[in-house]
């Protein structure tokens, strides 16, 4: 009989590696996969070098692409003092078609071509061609979205059955062109615009409904992260972390103190396709589900996202056990709503979510030795 199981996978070598670097107020991803490396934006040019050594100290020689998500400071400062480090060979940089007149960016365009470092414009017809599958979802210039932000590119990264949305600093238009266009669904999320409230609304958290957020923000004046925004990627269930330093720094900025809430300065996150590790912690499964189904069932669950109760529908085309489990993000067993002989027929039974706390749940339907699970989430 086919069951749920979560797969518990080993940390090696060959996962999907994703550093968000504690570049203070700003951003600075490295991925890491199958022998290439990949920096997205650098934050701003740090006393410290933090970026720099950070690099140089997991071992990267060769950064095979270097991507500016658009053209703010606290986005592409460090880039300059990284080329001129002469630690690593640089193959390409990436940016969008948005040009900055700023005296920084205008001296570091001039150095990549001093440098001779190829560069590549973007935007959501382009490829990146990396060494995991890579989705340009923006900019889309034929929007005519004006500002710095409204232009950032914004990548959906997968491995396996893990997807991550990278956002730069994606605010409320384009983020609406987002929702109205793509499947935003995705495991990890890189909360945009340092947690601004402009970056995420009650609708994107909860069409991309992440398992993992992280955000990247530093002491501001400019209310970063947003308890808003915070409040709602709670709401959904997510396990956020922050590459804040202290939890002073992150009460400043608007945060709360909160067990769903890491602050780790530097945070890795790893997946082999399957599991997510967050630090060398496990923190998600995949669920592995017997995918052959004769068609003596159908299942549905309605509404999805829901507030307080959600109904399960189903239909059993020929008489038999069914079971129905409700299980949490962990894949704990939370509810036995259902365990009995049922006719042919359409069937109906109602989960009350009372008592039970904002985030993803999983419907794990068995009829015979076959099974259906749906992915839900629960908003309060």
């Amino acid at each position: 009989m086919g069951i749920i199981i979560l797969r518990f996978g080993e940390l090696h070598a060959g996962n999907l590696k994703v550093h968000f670097i504690d570049v203070k107020q700003g951003d600075a991803i490295l991925i890491q996969y199958e022998g290439e490396n990949y920096l997205i934006d650098s934050g701003k040019n740090l006393s410290s070098n933090k970026l720099i050594n950070y690099v140089d100290s997991v071992g990267v020689t060769t950064l095979n692409a270097c991507l500016i998500t658009h053209p703010d400071f606290d986005h592409y400062g460090e880039f300059e003092d990284l080329i001129e480090s002469g630690l690593f060979n640089i193959e390409k940089f990436i940016r969008n078609k948005n040009i900055s007149t700023n005296v920084s960016y205008i001296r570091l365009t001039n150095l990549l071509q001093t440098e001779n470092i190829l560069v590549d414009s973007v935007d959501h017809e382009n490829d990146l061609n990396w060494s995991m599958t890579t989705d340009i979802l923006s900019p889309n210039y034929d929007n005519g979205f004006s500002g710095m932000n409204n232009n950032s590119i914004v990548i959906k990264m997968s491995l396996g059955e893990i997807d991550f949305l990278l956002t730069g600093d994606s605010v409320e238009d384009n983020n609406q062109y987002l929702l109205d266009t793509y499947d935003l669904d995705a495991e990890v999320l890189k909360v945009s615009h340092h947690g601004g409230l402009n970056g995420t609304s009650e609708t994107f958290a909860a069409e991309v409904s992440p398992i993992v957020s992280v955000i990247s923000s530093g002491n501001n004046s400019y209310g970063h992260p947003s308890q808003t925004v915070i409040g709602l990627l709670q709401d959904v269930g997510s396990l956020i972390y922050s590459t804040a330093d202290d939890w002073n720094t992150w009460w400043i900025n608007g945060g709360n103190g909160s067990d769903d809430i890491s602050l780790d300065d530097d945070i890795l996150v790893e997946t082999d396709g399957e599991n997510i590790w967050v630090n060398d912690e496990l923190v998600w499964s995949s669920f592995a589900i017997d995918e052959e189904y004769a068609g003596n069932a159908f299942l549905n669950v309605s509404p999805n996202p829901f507030k307080n109760s959600v109904a399960i529908q189903y239909s059993v085309k020929q008489s038999g056990n069914v079971k129905i489990d409700m299980y949490d993000l962990r894949g704990r067993l939370v509810k036995r709503l259902l365990n009995e002989h049922k006719n042919t027929g359409s069937h109906e039974v109602e989960w009350s979510a009372e008592g039970m706390r904002s985030g993803i749940y999983f419907c794990r339907f068995v009829h015979g030795n076959k099974e259906e699970v749906r992915k839900i989430v629960l908003i309060k």
